[in-house]
């Protein structure tokens, strides 16, 4: 059973969206200024916070018995306790059926996490994963690249993990990734290898923000960019802290192959 003192953090940190989550604009109340309509409208987006909140295993367990939960369409789970065993119960539960957002940030997960996302029959609503900051490396990814359960995510967060270029190949083969519109590879050891395999793929037509910053590229792998036809629909390019020319960056403004490209982010110029 939830204890006191769980259920008021859960209750303190479940707000109700007039918009999509992630959406800066949208306007956030606290529940108890909108019980009603928490109870009744089942076509609102709920938010439940509890980044860096200790959460352990066995309250994940009372979470997702707790009814409100099964509201719940956008869950942040960052900084916690619960580990890949934590992942686990979230993924066989039923009362995350109406799932869209999930972050799980920073929790020290690996790729058996993964792998049971991947493996999640609940999960099938979810367009937005976070898992910046983990442990996941090129197992996990197999598994999240040929998931069907994961093949209508829009947005995914791998940033600062241990994927290296044969992560790198695994995103950019066969697989059930093709609703991606944006994908964050910052600080995970890409490498000229694994950014080929990228430019190469047929996974990324729908791609419209690649984050690279941090990857160690040069002016060959923004030649790479430059030439590559897998991203026609790319409006943002973060390539932050590489070691690419002010040429290079010129030519990547002029590519033919990146007609939408409105934004290219770079370290700055003097």
């Amino acid at each position: 059973m939830m204890s006191p003192l769980f259920e008021s953090l859960v209750v303190n940190n479940l707000t109700i969206l007039t918009d999509e989550p992630d959406d800066s604009t949208a306007m956030v109340w606290n529940e108890a200024e909108v019980q009603t309509e928490l109870e009744n409208n089942e076509k609102a987006i709920y938010r439940l916070d509890l980044n860096d909140k200790e959460v352990l295993l066995e309250e994940i367990e009372d979470l997702l018995a707790y009814k409100k939960t099964q509201k719940v369409k956008d869950l942040r789970l960052d900084k916690n306790e619960f580990f890949d065993e934590g992942v686990g119960l979230l993924v066989q539960a039923p009362a995350l059926k109406k799932l869209l957002t999930l972050s799980l940030a920073y929790n020290k997960l690996t790729d058996q996490a993964v792998e049971a996302l991947a493996s999640s029959e609940i999960l099938g609503n979810l367009k937005k994963l976070f898992l910046q900051g983990n442990r996941i490396g090129v197992q996990g990814l197999k598994a999240l690249v040929a998931s069907e359960t994961l093949s209508n995510l829009q947005l995914l967060y791998l940033n600062l993990n241990p994927i290296g270029p044969e992560g790198g190949k695994v995103l950019g083969g066969p697989g059930k990734i093709s609703q991606l519109e944006e994908l964050y590879l910052q600080k995970i050891g890409l490498g000229e290898k694994g950014l080929q395999a990228l430019c190469e793929s047929e996974n990324f037509k729908n791609l419209k923000l690649l984050s690279l910053a941090g990857n160690g590229l040069d002016d060959h792998a923004a030649e790479l960019i430059f030439h590559s036809k897998a991203f026609p629909e790319l409006k943002t390019l973060d390539l932050y802290n590489n070691k690419i020319s002010d040429q290079a960056v010129d030519q990547l403004r002029t590519s033919p192959n990146l007609p939408k490209l409105d934004a290219l982010q770079v370290d700055w110029r003097s």
